[in-house]
């Protein structure tokens, strides 16, 4: 980047929680910003202590999973010519919404994200709501304005998580690669000893559907208190 050109703000997508395979193609794994938010925030909330981490909170342990975060952001679209960039809002609104919203057929999830503006921010993350607002209408009542605002929530893949958790006994985490049969009860029965945790599993690794698990795909496994 040529000094003094301005850094948009992007949203790339990915297929892999590793951020490595994109989303399709550079126009279709990329979501650029018409005009840049003039601020963001980020939210710090713990997982530690949501319920997902244990089956009873007499007890925290912090070091399962790191703090996570929460990246809120407002940003805005605009056709009526005085900015250039954005031709067709509704069209842009889809393209953002079917990037970070959407289920992925061939990933079964949500896109894996990554918040990125210049060499200030390279957030990973997963999108967890977004409001529009519509601001302003064409007589035939097309919107040409619009306010987006959106939360993203942090991620860090099950394998980099177990890593940082800097746990080695095996009580404290287990990271297991799914075998062609193996089913998210059975596993949970396997390690705790109980399947009534899988929906606080799928939950930590962001699975949608827990019915069909991939063979070679890692999941981790946090402890859980009994």
């Amino acid at each position: 980047m040529s000094a003094g050109k301005l850094a948009k703000m992007v949203v790339v997508g990915y297929k892999d929680p590793k951020f490595k395979t994109k989303a399709g193609s550079k126009e279709e794994s990329t979501f650029v910003m018409q005009v840049n938010p003039a601020k963001y925030s980020f939210v710090f909330k713990s997982l530690a202590n949501q319920p997902q981490m244990m089956a009873n909170s007499k007890q925290q342990d912090k070091s399962v999973v790191p703090d996570a975060r929460n990246l809120n952001l407002k940003f805005h679209l605009d056709s009526t010519g005085v900015i250039p960039g954005c031709d067709d809002v509704p069209a842009a609104i889809d393209k953002f919404k079917k990037l970070c919203a959407d289920v992925n057929g061939s990933i079964h999830t949500t896109n894996y994200l990554k918040v990125i503006w210049g060499k200030g921010l390279a957030f990973p993350c997963k999108l967890e709501t977004v409001q529009v607002e519509y601001l302003m209408f064409n007589p035939s009542g097309i919107p040409i304005r619009a306010e987006l605002t959106a939360a993203f929530k942090e991620f860090v893949d099950p394998e980099t998580d177990a890593a940082q958790a800097n746990n080695n006994s095996p009580d404290m985490t287990h990271i297991k690669t799914i075998k062609a049969g193996d089913t998210l009860p059975g596993l949970c029965h396997e390690i705790y000893g109980n399947s009534k945790y899988y929906l606080q599993v799928a939950e930590i690794n962001n699975i949608l559907n827990f019915r069909s698990l991939k063979p070679g795909q890692k999941m981790l496994f946090p402890r859980i208190e009994k």
